[in-house]
């Protein structure tokens, strides 16, 4: 299924939640279970250090790989992260923006799994795998 990518940058520009507009993230390619993201640096979301606090950064990493699962899936899947690890590998300095790359590795009816890449410039800055489970309208909540 192809994407028609600038009409998804307008839909995501519209669509999304107030969080990740105050994250100020940016849809920048989606499709056949990929997503790619861009998050400004900003001083507004840096640590003490200086670099993009990890918080951030495991929040581009959620909302990247959701993209990617709904380009399979579609955006009216009910869906919710139930496992997310993130290793962070350098410090993600400004002045460069973040590109998160999110690909599902394993597209089943309920699990989906799969990993996000962050770079920082040409530096990969962290690596997270992320475990989503579906769920589906009429089913019974567990007990």
């Amino acid at each position: 299924m192809s994407i028609d990518q600038e009409s998804a940058r307008r839909r995501w520009d519209k669509e999304k939640s107030n969080f990740v507009a105050l994250l100020d993230l940016h849809l920048e390619s989606v499709g056949d279970g990929r997503a790619s993201m861009r998050m400004p640096y900003r001083s507004e979301i840096s640590n003490g250090t200086g670099a993009v606090h990890g918080g951030a950064i495991v929040s581009l990493c959620d909302t990247t790989f959701y993209l990617a699962l709904a380009s399979l899936y579609g955006r009216d899947q009910n869906t919710t992260t139930v496992a997310l690890q993130c290793n962070f590998l350098a410090p993600a300095l400004p002045p460069h923006d973040l590109i998160a790359e999110a690909t599902v590795l394993k597209a089943g009816r309920r699990v989906v799994y799969g990993e996000v890449h962050v770079r920082s410039a040409e530096k990969l800055v962290a690596h997270a795998t992320l475990n989503f489970l579906n769920s589906y309208p009429g089913e019974k909540p567990p007990k």
